[in-house]
């Protein structure tokens, strides 16, 4: 289509565990933060009901509901957009995701298992090995193990205000991302973090995700300056 609406089956209609407007927010929610939407695209109501095969009225709950969520701004006879974020949205919201995964490696510190340990330890050994592989700078647009990390740290409301920090920042990361030498880095940072983890050592695990974060926020800001600058001048 001509907004990049990819077409899909029709969504069958199953109401025992999602309502439609349940099951086209989350469809639209994923193609959002993975990009296939960038940052400033109209979502056509008439466009997604078509492609989804269902009326607009479970697409226009769905667009509010993202609204609500910080994924889309909803204009006054105009339309429904993918919300694009200013560098000072990106750096609150950076912070925000600092405080709150800092938080949770001190917590999963004292919370790991032997379990846990085994998997940061191949999360990290294969990102590693992507990196020195192929150099590829996409390798860190993933986010399994800071994933892991909210996970063992055992508090879901934390887990919960991680992932709607994080679905927010993904609006600017298809307009930046990790350099070939900042993966190298961060590669060596999650190493530091790991060893933290494993070790149990709380503070030391605080302070290599704010680190590590930090130098991520930095990055990005590096990277999107630009961008936002050509967008003003446009």
């Amino acid at each position: 289509m001509a907004d990049g609406t990819a077409s899909v089956a029709p969504l069958p209609i199953d109401r025992t565990n999602l309502t439609l407007a349940d099951r086209v927010e989350t469809l639209l929610r994923d193609a959002v933060v993975q990009g296939e939407h960038p940052p400033g695209a109209r979502l056509s109501e008439a466009d997604i009901a078509r492609s989804y095969g269902v009326s607009r009225g479970p697409v226009r709950e769905a667009l509010r509901r993202l609204e609500h969520h910080g994924l889309v701004t909803v204009e006054p006879h105009r339309g429904a957009f993918v919300r694009t974020l200013d560098l000072e949205e990106v750096r609150e919201l950076f912070e925000v995701r600092i405080a709150l995964e800092a938080e949770a490696a001190e917590l999963a510190a004292g919370r790991i298992d032997a379990a846990g340990i085994a998997e940061l330890r191949r999360l990290a050994r294969t990102a590693g090995e992507e990196v020195a592989r192929s150099g590829r700078s996409g390798v860190f647009d993933t986010h399994d193990l800071h994933d892991l990390v909210v996970r063992l740290a055992g508090n879901q409301r934390l887990a919960r205000a991680v992932a709607q920090v994080n679905a927010e920042l993904r609006l600017a990361r298809s307009r930046s991302g990790a350099t070939g030498s900042r993966a190298v880095e961060a590669v060596g940072e999650h190493d530091r973090l790991v060893e933290a983890l494993v070790t149990r050592d709380a503070r030391g695990a605080r302070e290599a995700m704010r680190d590590h974060l930090g130098a991520a926020l930095r990055n990005t800001l590096t990277l999107l300056q630009p961008t936002y600058a050509d967008g003003r001048a446009g």
